[in-house]
């Protein structure tokens, strides 16, 4: 009779429990993988937000900067000058002070230029005329 193969035997013997050894390491290999995808998008999130942290540092200390000179201007004895001359209208003993009224001037906006024009020289248009010359230039 033919002998059986030992190492045939030993398979056939362990054959459910190298199944369920198989089954097992498969399992744990896949959580480990989901667990170390997650611990690498919390890693990425993280330094995300390290990096939007650290912009914001900078940017704070930029505006700490400026804030710090503005108090410097603020407590110099020019801006004190200046401030007392604008609110309280001081002068200083040798000076003479001019007042000019506002309403002889055009108001006009800084880059612009405007012309005076008479009310003789416009034109009157009613409505229809306006609208006319508004969408057909």
């Amino acid at each position: 009779m033919w002998k059986v193969n030992p190492i045939i035997k030993f398979i056939n013997r362990y054959k459910p429990k190298v199944r369920a050894s198989v089954v097992i390491t498969t399992i744990i290999f896949v959580y480990m993988f989901v667990a170390t995808g997650e611990a690498l998008w919390q890693n990425y999130q993280i330094n995300q937000d390290i990096i939007k942290l650290k912009i914001d540092i900078i940017q704070l200390n930029k505006e700490n900067i400026q804030l710090k000179n503005l108090i410097a201007y603020l407590k110099t004895e020019s801006f004190r000058e200046k401030e007392a001359r604008r609110k309280l209208g001081y002068k200083k003993p040798d000076e003479n002070v001019v007042a000019i009224p506002q309403d002889n001037f055009i108001h006009v906006e800084p880059g612009t230029t405007q012309t005076e024009s008479s009310p003789e020289n416009s034109i009157h248009l009613n409505n229809p005329q306006k609208w006319w010359e508004y969408i057909f230039g």
